[in-house]
């Protein structure tokens, strides 16, 4: 409704850009009513030419040619004037035309043309090692944990030292002693090497102070498990003192026999053999779940009575646990495979010495606890790959750590040695029959569920102890029940919402994207039963207990070889740390957390986001791949895993659970100036900024977008607008042809290097029922929104919106090349 008078014409070419203002004057200059009358100011020296009739030569002239001169005629300047006036007609001076009573200024001014980055094809990880001051405080907080340790240990070696004379325990104490002194000086003669090297000049590139750091890693984690020998051995000597000066008493059902208290006493655990607390799966959880109280090397110690009816009771209890533990030891199954080895059987002497030890009369010893923060975890086991410190604050370490491990990648190999074996003899491609041999037992790999007729006849141990999803956040006391009769059973408590006990639901989430395995049509599907793609696993250390589950784990690791220009080592470290982060702008609630390095972005995924990308991830894998090595444009921000963590820490009492998302940082080493969440919609696409300047800090939506771009377009060069047209139009096509909508265009704005960088995020929200009823809802105007569109429409319909919105958004400047060719 506005008169054409008030508008603005921009013309753009080139480089520049002529402005065209129209003014109408309240009456005509006397005279010259019907004549073109012509004048201009020089901007920059404030000259005017006076005003003269526009000649026949000039009337001549096309405006296309004259629009040329504008652009490209910038070295002309005035012929003849009073005073000196060097300053290029076409560029520096305002040109007006009069008639009448209309008067048209034409102005030129240089534009600022961006070139639009898309998410490149390979994803680069720069090694960012800590510096030196921060390893040598580092070092420092270290070498001081060591004497706090050791320093802990020679009290509770002088105390129990005694008075009575016994040559073998006098040898014994000296013998403590001196080893304590020999570890000692170990850690500080590693510490004042280590420290040596930093302050010397030989340190200085980022791979040599990574490997400086994770050796300080490595040495945390001895320094614990020497820590829980020790205790293991302290508590032997407190048990034998407490023995020698316990009076003789009648044998009572409260007390162990001689034979058992020696026996007990003789356990001892070597410091670097020890596997994860997991190791023996269900049977630690039963004495851990059982018992609520810390293990030998915990910070509390479990208070007993001493009474020898309770004390009977209790022993009665502890001995009935000890023998099912004993008995069930070889018929742990994970993954259809028995757990028995020599490692395992060491820790679980460890475990029963330490947990038997506890019901002892009298016994109120109580570990040394560890130096580090309870939310830190180095007492797992030695990582293959990279050493990785577990912390609850940062749960993409929970990540790092479940893909460093050697199961991880046993459980790799398998997947991709079914995968090749039915891929040539069934021209199967993925999720083959299972064939599950898993070659390691540290840390625990969950069984996969919902097997076939034919494997439950080959392995008929997966039918009778299958394994719960996540036991430990269970909280039930006395022996782990048979969860056969409960495969259809969602776990209590908190987790009750969408975590399944023995099988993967439907409503869980768990088999989406794959085949239903239970209802296959025809004798020929039992043949043809789908492997789990998913890997499950389970590690702890005695305080806390560890559960990842890595969704379509072969799947991801062929993709990110293909989309990591890095290692996997590199991708592990920068998943190593990770901050929480303040996602701005955005309505989903969803928790965000960015690593240390600022290359990769982790989302928390609500349920129904879980249970639409199983179904899509083939799809996804497929498109992205393919893209990639055809050289294909897209705009796709690059999802890199999705994993369900979880962790329960008995000692501090916190429990967390995790749907989290991994996907690259479009922003990784820039500056962003502004930052644009686009949707094609102006239904509530409106943020309010506190102050009149918009903030980086605040994600901007559409309507911020059209209102600044009426006086600052988002120029962009021809070339970058065929890159951009054709990134989203083939992405729109393929998310719209997976029922996939909410997607958005995120725009970042890099002044320093002139860029737009650009990429398509959250595009994993399938158009589904509750989504339906939405646009139906907002469609008719009960909730306002002044009749415009809903942001919810049909994935068909959301995709012509949002590609023709994106060409408004982005204006194609053309140049001297611009068409040339066209009709070759």
């Amino acid at each position: 409704e506005t008169p054409m008078v008030h508008h603005i014409r921009r013309f753009v070419h080139g480089q520049g850009c002529v402005q065209i203002v129209l003014k109408e004057l309240d009456s005509p200059v006397p005279g010259y009513q019907h004549t073109i009358l012509t004048y201009s100011w020089c901007r920059l020296c404030k000259q005017v030419t006076p005003v003269v009739p526009l000649s026949s030569d000039s009337w001549s002239m096309s405006f296309a040619k004259y629009l040329e001169l504008r652009f490209y005629g910038h070295q002309y300047t005035r012929r003849a004037n009073a005073e000196p006036c060097g300053h290029s007609i076409h560029h520096d001076y305002h040109q007006y035309f009069s008639y009448n009573q209309m008067v048209a200024s034409f102005s030129y001014s240089p534009i600022q043309l961006l070139e639009v980055c898309v998410p490149l094809p390979k994803i680069y990880i720069k090694r960012q090692a800590p510096s030196k001051v921060t390893i040598l405080q580092d070092l420092k907080d270290f070498s001081q944990k060591v004497s706090q340790v050791y320093l802990a240990v020679d009290d509770r070696l002088a105390s129990l030292k005694t008075d009575t004379f016994s040559k073998t325990r006098e040898e014994k104490m000296e013998d403590l002693f001196a080893q304590k002194e020999m570890e000692e000086g170990e850690f500080r003669n590693w510490t004042e090497k280590i420290q040596a090297r930093l302050l010397s000049s030989s340190l200085d590139t980022p791979q040599q102070l990574q490997s400086v750091f994770e050796s300080l890693i490595a040495k945390k984690q001895g320094l614990c498990e020497m820590l829980q020998a020790w205790n293991n051995r302290l508590q032997d000597l407190f048990q034998q003192e407490k023995g020698r000066k316990r009076p003789s008493v009648p044998p009572s059902p409260g007390r162990l026999r001689q034979g058992e208290e020696s026996k007990i006493s003789s356990m001892d655990a070597s410091p670097r053999n020890v596997s994860p607390a997991l190791q023996n799966g269900e049977k630690e959880d039963r004495f851990l779940t059982t018992l609520s109280s810390q293990s030998s090397t915990g910070s509390t110690h479990l208070q007993l009575p001493t009474s020898p009816e309770v004390v009977s009771e209790h022993m009665t209890s502890a001995n009935t646990l000890s023998e099912q533990d004993t008995t069930s030891s070889s018929e742990d199954v994970f993954d259809g495979h028995s757990l028995g080895s020599t490692d395992s059987q060491v820790k679980e002497k460890s475990t029963m010495k330490a947990i038997l030890a506890n019901f002892l009369p009298g016994n109120n010893y109580n570990p040394i606890p560890f130096p580090f923060d309870p939310d830190k975890h180095y007492l797992m086991y030695e990582h293959e790959r990279v050493p990785i410190a577990v912390c609850e604050k940062e749960p993409s370490s929970i990540i790092a750590f479940a893909l460093s491990c050697k199961e991880y990648r046993n459980a790799l190999d398998e997947l991709s040695k079914v995968s090749l074996k039915n891929s040539s003899e069934e021209g199967l491609q993925l999720n083959s029959m299972s064939d599950n041999k898993p070659k390691s037992s540290s840390p625990v790999r969950l069984p996969e569920a919902n097997m076939g007729p034919s494997n439950r006849n080959a392995e008929p141990e997966q039918t009778k102890k299958p394994s719960s999803v996540l036991s430990f956040f269970r909280g039930t006391g006395g022996k782990s029940p048979d969860l056969s009769s409960q495969k259809k059973e969602t776990l209590r408590g908190a987790d009750s919402a969408y975590y399944q006990v023995g099988q993967m639901g439907k409503e869980g989430a768990e088999n989406q994207g794959t085949e239903p395995q239970d209802d296959v049509d025809g004798g020929d599907g039992q043949k043809k039963q789908l492997v789990n793609p998913h890997v499950e696993l389970q590690f702890s250390d005695p305080n806390a207990k560890f559960y990842c589950r890595i969704y379509y784990a072969g799947e991801f690791h062929r993709m990110r070889e293909v989309i990591l220009g890095s290692s996997e080592e590199d991708f592990i470290r920068s998943l190593s740390h990770s901050m929480p982060w303040q996602a701005r702008g955005g309505k989903s609630g969803a928790a965000f957390y960015v690593t240390e390095d600022d290359r990769f972005i982790l989302k928390q995924m609500p349920r129904l986001e879980v249970q639409s990308f199983l179904d899509f991830a083939p799809h996804y894998f497929t498109y992205i791949i393919n893209a990639v090595q055809q050289k294909k444009p897209t705009a796709l921000a690059k999802i890199l895993g999705v994993y369900r963590i979880g962790y329960k820490n008995s000692q501090n009492n916190t429990e967390k659970k995790l749907d989290l998302l991994v996907m690259e940082n479009l922003f990784y080493g820039r500056k962003m100036a502004q930052v644009f969440d686009l949707k094609g919609s102006l239904r509530n696409r409106n943020v309010k900024t506190d102050t009149g300047k918009e903030s980086c800090d605040v994600v901007l939506l559409d309507e911020n977008l059209l209102k600044m771009v009426r006086d600052n377009p988002l120029y962009i060069r021809s070339h970058c607008k065929a890159v951009l047209r054709a990134s989203i139009h083939s992405d729109s096509q393929f998310l719209s042809s997976h029922l996939i909508i909410d997607y958005s265009l995120l725009v970042g704005r890099d002044d320093t290097n002139n860029e737009l960088v650009v990429g398509i995020i959250d595009y994993i929200r399938t158009f589904t029922w509750d989504k339906k009823l939405e646009m139906v809802v907002k469609s008719t105007g009960i909730l306002g929104g002044q009749g415009k569109m809903p942001t919810v429409v049909s994935p068909e319909l959301y995709r012509t919106r949002f590609c023709e919105a994106m060409d408004k958004y982005f204006l194609m400047v053309p140049d001297h090349w611009t068409g040339l060719g066209l009709n070759c």
